[in-house]
């Protein structure tokens, strides 16, 4: 009987003990889990506080440009000749990057004619201006036809078309540069001027000067056009 009763109390200590260790481990479990998701939301929120942070740097950068414009916009108002000069300077400088003013400087001049078996092509000019794009060049024509983004050029029967024109050669190329960097770039070995000149026999010049005055770009109205295109605000 004694024994009985000893097994007894041993089984409900095990017991005891199996449920003890049971929620201990539960505990454990439980813990844990809330420490990870704490570590989770910890992480999560200053990924969130990282992205504020930068919202808010741009929002006050784009608040400081908006005040320096509505500042210089009041002077303007209030007849403030350094405001207004600065905007007249903005926009001249915008004028003559968009090829709507007449400038001049130094550079290049590079006249491609035809011989008797071969004629200037439109690619033969495309070429050349992307050379003289590629090497500095700031302003370019083609015949006084001044050389904007939107400007085409293309064979239209025995003629080639610049800015809605028809011209045959010889074909005269002006860009504005430093001369010597420019013909140093044009006249390499295997450069496109090689090929005309050596290859295809081609009457071709080139001549520094010291000012070309090239022309601003004059449209009708069929070669820029906007009136599909929306600012984005």
């Amino acid at each position: 009987m004694k024994k009985l009763s000893h097994n007894i109390a041993i089984m409900i200590v095990c017991m005891l003990l199996g449920i003890m260790l049971s929620m201990q481990y539960k505990s454990v479990n439980y813990n844990q889990a809330m420490s990870s998701l704490n570590n989770k939301r910890i992480e999560e929120l200053k990924e969130e506080l990282i992205k504020l942070q930068n919202q808010k740097n741009e929002l006050q950068d784009r608040y400081t440009k908006l005040e320096e414009e509505n500042q210089t916009y009041a002077k303007v108002k209030e007849g403030d000749s350094e405001a207004v000069q600065q905007i007249k300077n903005s926009l001249k400088k915008a004028r003559i990057f968009a090829g709507l003013e007449t400038v001049k400087g130094a550079g290049l001049i590079i006249t491609l004619d035809d011989n008797d078996f071969v004629h200037v092509e439109d690619n033969d000019i495309l070429q050349i201006v992307n050379e003289l794009r590629a090497s500095g060049a700031q302003a370019i024509s083609v015949n006084d036809e001044r050389i904007v983004a939107m400007t085409e050029i293309r064979e239209a029967g025995t003629n080639i078309v610049i800015n809605g024109k028809q011209f045959k050669a010889p074909f005269v190329i002006k860009a504005i540069a430093d001369p010597d960097e420019l013909e140093r770039s044009m006249t390499f070995i295997g450069g496109y001027l090689d090929f005309l000149t050596n290859d295809l026999q081609m009457n071709v010049t080139l001549k520094k000067s010291d000012e070309i005055i090239i022309n601003k770009f004059v449209d009708d109205g069929t070669v820029i056009r906007t009136d599909l295109l929306t600012p984005v605000e």
